[in-house]
């Protein structure tokens, strides 16, 4: 229940460095929380920020994650955690959705179309005080993580999934 992943470019735009200083912050209410950085870019730089803040017991740097490596940190995970600062829709949000997962992120792009209240929590770009609080809140209440998470796959189900966009697509085609 303590446990988050971030999929994606590591490093400032992805608000890693945000993510790092969130978790040494809750780390003083959850000393058993843990989350898995998992993509390309600064990987040097955030190994060593760990290893400064002495966090390597609740951050693991796992590099490039391919598809397997993603779904395996998924299983581990309860929530997805991505801080980015510049986004379109990002597909790691949708990933863990329908993996089942509630989302932390940021109301860059079209996430806030995507994430609502009901499938996650959303906050500015740069608050660290805040993605501090939405952090410690799905870690005291697994109920809310896994109600959350419910509604993502329903919400994939209906509005994102293969057949969602098919049928999409057959409405344009029947209204041409």
């Amino acid at each position: 229940p303590h446990t988050f992943v971030s999929l994606g470019r590591l490093g400032q735009r992805k608000g890693t460095y945000d993510l790092i200083k969130a978790i040494e912050h809750v780390k003083i209410k959850t000393p058993d929380i843990k989350c898995y950085l998992a993509g390309d870019g600064d990987i040097d730089r955030c190994k060593q920020i760990v290893e400064e803040k002495k966090l390597e017991n609740n951050i693991i740097i796992v590099g490039w994650a391919d598809f397997y490596k993603k779904l395996e940190l998924l299983k581990k995970s309860s929530v997805l955690v991505l801080p980015s600062y510049n986004e379109g829709l990002p597909m790691a949000i949708l990933e863990g959705m329908a993996c089942g997962k509630a989302i932390i992120s940021t109301t860059v792009g079209a996430i806030p179309e995507v994430v609502k209240e009901e499938n996650g929590i959303l906050i500015e770009p740069g608050d660290v005080k805040k993605l501090s609080e939405a952090l410690i809140g799905y870690c005291m209440n697994q109920e809310i993580v896994e109600r959350t998470g419910k509604n993502n796959i329903a919400l994939i189900s209906t509005r994102y999934s293969m057949d969602a966009m098919h049928q999409k697509l057959a409405q344009y085609y029947n209204n041409v």
